[in-house]
């Protein structure tokens, strides 16, 4: 019994043709070209004439006469209130670490060993420089605040609210330890004040 060949090709003819790809995207630049954009969608002072650049003067970061330029721009109270504080406890801390090393170095002498003499210094830095950095911070908190509330009402900053803010710090900060102690304290500060003002109208002036 004879068998015809099979042959898969004529069973099964081929369905798919080899056919060329007549898809063609564009470019990337026609279609950015084809892209619209309506400025007035975009920004509504668009069809105001268009927008100007802004001309941002270095001179006078803040709009009370007086300010000059200083070492950090300032944008109004806050700032100062931020930076003045911040640097003046961090300062502060570290006078105060300096105090208690010395002080734990001087009281150490006398330890019999080694180990008892580092305690001694760590236990004078950490007594030291906490107090003094949070003295001087409050201090610098008041003076900041009743510099801006002073220069906000006379119209101007000058020499004349650092030290009258400087003088009612002091004497707020020792006002509960009797009137002697908050008058020559509120001396100290306003003297510091003066000489930080002038100071920085001298330099950069």
């Amino acid at each position: 019994m004879a068998f015809a060949s099979d042959n898969s090709d004529d069973r099964y003819p081929a369905t798919h043709a080899n056919t060329s790809n007549t898809f063609a995207p564009d470019k990337v630049s026609d279609f950015i070209n084809d892209l619209t954009f309506d400025p007035i969608r975009l920004h509504p002072m668009a069809g105001q004439g268009g927008i100007d650049f802004l001309q941002v003067d270095d001179q006078s970061p803040t709009p009370l006469p007086g300010t000059g330029r200083t070492a950090l721009p300032s944008r109004g109270w806050s700032d100062d209130l931020c930076y003045g504080t911040g640097t003046t406890y961090l300062a502060g801390l570290t006078l105060g670490g300096a105090w208690g090393l010395a002080e734990g170095v001087r009281k150490g002498s006398a330890a019999p060993n080694f180990k008892i003499r580092v305690n001694g210094m760590l236990n004078s830095i950490t007594r030291r420089g906490p107090f003094v950095g949070n003295s001087v911070g409050v201090v610098a908190m008041l003076y900041n605040g009743t510099n801006s509330i002073i220069g906000h009402y006379r119209g101007k900053h000058d020499s004349l609210n650092s030290i009258a803010a400087g003088a009612l710090s002091g004497a707020l900060f020792k006002s509960t330890a009797g009137a002697r102690a908050a008058g020559s304290t509120a001396a100290v500060c306003a003297t510091l004040a003066g000489v930080w003002s002038l100071g920085k109208e001298y330099i950069f002036s």
